[in-house]
């Protein structure tokens, strides 16, 4: 007779993330961040921001949705009020993905609204550290 009678623990649930990110490069080391923390995930990756605002149009609702700033196209502000006008998508933890510093970007998205400014480090160990913390904290707001 086994005294060890609690059920096991079921797995977290996949967090549906949404990246919108031209460099494949930035969504790997994400992908890395994310698999660092165990946070079980399915990505949808947009590579510009006209694609992102169609898969919206089409109505995509992620858990977690992450936007780079500079993309061709349409860049990550013209995203952001994309999101910001979406009733489906109020409550859904957006955070801006970029190696920008500058204080006219932050100032910029902070006018409209974002749950977090995750600034992209360039050394591997504060990248993974970093941006696996912002997720996971945005992903326990959603």
């Amino acid at each position: 007779m086994s005294l060890d009678t609690a059920p096991a623990a079921s797995p977290r649930p996949s967090a549906r993330i949404m990246i919108v990110e031209d460099d494949p490069g930035d969504v790997y080391l994400l992908e890395k961040a994310l698999r660092s923390r165990q946070i079980s995930y399915e990505l949808t990756c947009f590579e510009d921001g006209e694609d992102a605002i169609h898969g919206l149009d089409a109505g995509l609702v992620p858990d977690l949705i992450l936007v780079d700033l500079n993309m061709p196209r349409r860049d990550g502000v013209d995203v952001l009020r994309a999101i910001r006008s979406r009733p489906a998508l109020v409550g859904v933890p957006v955070g801006v993905f970029t190696s920008s510093e500058a204080p006219s970007d932050r100032s910029r998205i902070s006018l409209i609204g974002t749950g977090r400014y995750i600034h992209k480090p360039l050394e591997l160990s504060e990248f993974l550290s970093e941006v696996g913390q912002a997720v996971e904290e945005l992903l326990a707001r959603g």
